[in-house]
Parts: C-alpha cells; sequence; structure tokens
C-alpha cells in the first residue's frame, strides 16, 4: 500500500512543478491564477495524503484553511481582473518594463503630484505660473479674472 502513497505523491509533486512553470511564464494574469489554483489543490492533496498514511484526522482542518484561502484568493483575482483592460492585465516583460522605466521622466522630490484638493486648485505664492498675488488674492474673494 505504501507504494500507491509515493506514486500519488510522486503525481502531485509533478502537479505541482508543472503550475509553477505556468505561473513564472503567465502569460496573463488569468492564467496565473489558475496555477495557483493548482498549487493550492496541490497542497490539499499533499494534507490528505499525509492524514491517509499517518491516519491523523487533524490534518482535516489544514485542508478547509486551504480550501478557504484557494477560494478568497481566486475571487480577488477574480474581481480585479474584470476591471482590467487586456493591456493593464498584461504583465510586463523584464526588458518592456526597463523600456518602460527608461522612457518615463524621473520626477524630483519637489515635483512629486500632490493630493491636496486645495493645493491643487491655486498654485503656492511665487510658481512661475503668470498668476501675481493681487489675482489670486481676488480669485480667493470671489472677484477672479
Amino acid at each position: 500500500m505504501t507504494w500507491v502513497y509515493v506514486v500519488c505523491l510522486a503525481t502531485l509533486a509533478l502537479a505541482v512543478v508543472v503550475a509553477v512553470t505556468r505561473v513564472e511564464q503567465g502569460p496573463s494574469m488569468l492564467d496565473r491564477a489558475v496555477a495557483i489554483d493548482v498549487i493550492t489543490a496541490g497542497l490539499m492533496g499533499f494534507v490528505a495524503i499525509t492524514a491517509a498514511m499517518t491516519g491523523r484526522t487533524d490534518l482535516i482542518a489544514i485542508m478547509a484553511a486551504l480550501a478557504l484561502v484557494g477560494f478568497i484568493s481566486t475571487v480577488a483575482v477574480a474581481r480585479f481582473a474584470g476591471a482590467e483592460s487586456d493591456e493593464e492585465r498584461r504583465i510586463l516583460t523584464r526588458e518592456e518594463l526597463e523600456a518602460l522605466l527608461r522612457d518615463e521622466p524621473q520626477l524630483r522630490d519637489e515635483d512629486a503630484p500632490v493630493h491636496d484638493v486645495d493645493q491643487t486648485a491655486m498654485p503656492a505664492p511665487g510658481d512661475a505660473t503668470g498668476v501675481d498675488d493681487a489675482t489670486r488674492v481676488a480669485a480667493d474673494e470671489g472677484g477672479g479674472r
């Protein structure tokens, strides 16, 4: 009977290795999500075979936890994958990422985007925007230009 356990464990190990290569290669996020599901099912299989070999019933709780984690991760990926376009869903290759980062202008700390509504509505005093302080005061009082 031991050889049956060994064959089952070897088959599960092969399935997990193939799924890990699919996670690495992709090509899309959904392919990776399915591969993660296969890995989770493989882990559940390992726990089930270990429970059968040793006769331990306390490992059933671990299988239930793995099933719950697998389900929640699949739902989370499906939730976010539906909101992306095909181009956003695609994971960039290393060369594409390097080219994108090389072409993107580098911001200085002072140039970082500001998300404060009050600060973005009016430029700060002394900015080279062509708006002088008198115009800014008139705009604040409702006079505007």
